[in-house]
């Protein structure tokens, strides 16, 4: 049984009430005034064109495709047919289109993501809608927050309502075999995304309206956004044409353009969409939840629309907002690919065209903590050690050791180690390295490198010679590094240099310092490199400053001072 079949059957099932008794006379008099009405001449404009085919007959057309079998007379007067038993094939019938027999369907909702409601016709209460559920005339749908729903006509036209949105389904009708199909809605809030088959006949009729404007098309692809506290709609244009009806006025908008319509007024002129923007610079993979990204920040666009799919034609839409900035913090995303729309929003509301995005999400497993060594340290060892945390349910690490941060001048490769931490075993020069870590699990595979954590290996920190110390000055010299390179001096009173004397940053590798009371001091030194880094601090070391020559000078004199008395 086809989808069209079964949904009309459906839908009639769910329609049909008990007969009420009929009064025959006035049944008698209605049918009479019927039959007058159709019995009168019909613009050809209202005709549907049915080409008959080999072992036709008016008996069966008319009881295939009309309301009554007894229009077979009537459609044989109006097509000037001799024999209504032999009619040679090719042949062209006119059939007014209210003779045609019309049924109520169904449409289906094909895919959902998040939450949405049904409150079916004539009703108040909200119930939950799932995928595959069938909806009927008069019924509304509601999206909630973060929630689209794609809606399935059984023309194979579709609806992607978007969040935030409340749809009524106000007419849907089928005539009969013909394929004409008559869809009549109404967005009160929100937006909708359509793509709409082309036109059957001259009844088929795909029909938004909303509080400020009505939308009317057949084959084309288009958005629809309605403003309740503003009474304003958006119409945007992808493909074909709509005609756009407001405040009286109708007007023709083509593809690449759209309109604004305010309740009571006449549509805006056709605006031209934005363009789609180029997304060529975006990652083609993301290592990390939620995805993230950054859109040109053009001062004739004020947000930007994203849309995220499992599937290239967007019958399962996964994500759907609206920013009103150029930097995009996207969702949480399982591991896949994915397809995006992105479209920038011009100053008077309306979408532009569509931007397409593939792009890859793999994040998982997470990376590990890297613990050791810290970003930007200063290694003097020629064969460090690099540690990070330890990860439940991870079988191996993969670490890797390279002299630039795209990892193309590897110099040490591990991809299968057992343990947390590794000490390379090779030997680095001096200059500036990157090291990063991926975990592997036997259920999710290699996960996503860490980000670059970068160190250098350097000399050892300068360790200043013996102190020259006179009676007003302390003087401290250390071997100079590299050329260019400034020095930063602490001297303190305690080891853990919390008690800091003094704190200097120098150009040369020398200090002079006014003498200190006398005592014991620590000191230390590091590397200020002409390229930004900072070396570690030396060991700290101690000197002894005997207290000043007067001192020890009064001393000496006392005593004798003290005999001469």
């Amino acid at each position: 049984m086809t989808l069209v079949k079964s949904i009309v059957i459906l839908s009639l099932n769910r329609s049909i009430k008990p007969m009420k008794q009929i009064n025959i006379k006035r049944f008698l008099a209605r049918f009479s005034c019927v039959l007058l009405l159709i019995a009168q001449p019909v613009p050809a404009a209202n005709d549907w064109i049915y080409v008959v085919k080999q072992g036709d007959n008016l008996w069966d057309l008319a009881r295939e495709y009309l309301i009554d079998i007894a229009h077979w007379h009537q459609l044989q007067q109006l097509n000037n047919i001799a024999d209504p038993y032999h009619i040679p094939p090719g042949t062209k019938l006119r059939v007014p289109i209210r003779w045609i027999s019309q049924s109520p369907i169904l449409a289906r909702i094909g895919s959902l993501h998040g939450q949405a409601t049904l409150i079916e016709g004539g009703g108040q209460e909200e119930s939950s809608l799932t995928q595959g559920t069938f909806v009927f005339k008069g019924d509304a749908i509601l999206t909630k927050a973060d929630s689209t729903l794609l809606l399935e006509f059984v023309d194979g036209s579709t609806l992607l309502l978007q969040p935030n949105s409340r749809l009524e389904l106000s007419h849907l009708n089928i005539y009969g075999k013909t394929g004409m199909v008559d869809t009549r809605l109404r967005l009160n809030q929100g937006r909708v995304e359509t793509k709409v088959e082309k036109k059957q006949g001259p009844a088929s009729r795909f029909e938004i309206s909303t509080p400020a404007s009505i939308t009317s098309v057949r084959g084309t692809d288009y958005r629809v956004g309605s403003e309740a506290t503003e009474q304003q709609s958006f119409t945007e244009v992808l493909e074909g044409g709509v005609n756009l009806k407001s405040g009286g006025n109708t007007k023709l908008i083509s593809g690449g353009y759209g309109a604004v319509a305010k309740a009571n007024q006449p549509p805006s002129a056709p605006i031209s969409l934005l363009e789609a923007i180029d997304t060529q610079a975006l990652p083609s993979e993301y290592g990390r939840n939620p995805v993230q990204f950054t859109l040109p920040n053009d001062a004739n666009t004020k947000g930007y629309r994203v849309q995220i799919a499992k599937d290239r034609a967007f019958t399962e839409v996964i994500f759907d907002r609206q920013y009103n900035s150029y930097l995009i913090r996207g969702p949480e995303l399982e591991d896949a690919d994915y397809f995006a729309h992105i479209r920038a929003i011009d100053e008077n509301g309306l979408e532009g065209k569509n931007a397409d995005y593939f792009f890859t999400v793999n994040a998982r497993p997470e990376a590990p903590i890297m613990q050791e060594p810290k970003p930007e340290a200063g290694l003097t060892e020629e064969t460090p050690a690099f540690i990070w945390a330890r990860q439940q349910d991870i079988n191996q690490y993969h670490f890797q050791l390279a002299k630039d941060k795209a990892f193309k001048d590897l110099v040490v490769d591990l991809p299968a180690l057992s343990e947390a931490g590794v000490n390379s075993g090779y030997q680095l020069q001096l200059g500036q390295y990157f090291w990063r870590v991926a975990s592997i699990s036997s259920t999710e595979g290699h996960g996503p490198f860490s980000d670059p954590q970068t160190f250098k290996r350097v000399v050892p920190p300068p360790q200043a010679e013996e102190p020259e110390i006179s009676d007003t000055t302390l003087v401290l010299n250390w071997p100079a590094d590299l050329p260019g390179s400034q020095y930063h001096f602490q001297m303190a009173k305690d080891q853990a240099f919390t008690e800091i004397v003094y704190d200097k940053q120098v150009d040369a590798a020398k200090v002079e310092l006014d003498r200190p009371e006398g005592g014991e001091y620590y000191i230390r030194v590091s590397t200020l490199y002409a390229d930004g880094f900072k070396g570690p601090f030396g060991k700290p070391q101690i000197i002894d400053v005997p207290d000043s020559g007067w001192y020890w000078w009064l001393l000496t004199v006392l005593p004798f001072a003290l005999f001469a008395l």
